[in-house]
């Protein structure tokens, strides 16, 4: 069994780890959002339902990926209220 220094120190390690696949995730965003965009140029006057659908599909793509950076955060934060408790 873990003592309490080996288990703060993994619990570390995963806030860690989480908070630089956040900074991935930040990016991944920006490059989403510069999509969209281009996107959206592009498409101005075309209603054609593919161009619609890929604009959506990549809408949804981009509020999924903003609910699991919210879900990382929570993740973090709740390891860190453990992490000052042990």
């Amino acid at each position: 069994m873990a003592n309490v220094e080996e288990v703060k120190l993994n619990v570390a390690a995963s806030v860690d780890e989480t908070q630089r696949a956040l900074q991935t995730l930040r990016g991944v965003a920006d490059s989403f959002d510069e999509a969209l965009t281009r996107l959206r140029l592009t498409a101005v006057g075309a209603l054609h339902p593919s161009i619609m659908d890929a604009i959506a599909q990549l809408e949804q793509a981009r509020s999924r990926l903003d609910e699991a950076q919210s879900l990382a955060a929570n993740a973090i934060s709740s390891a860190d209220t453990f992490r000052s408790m042990v």
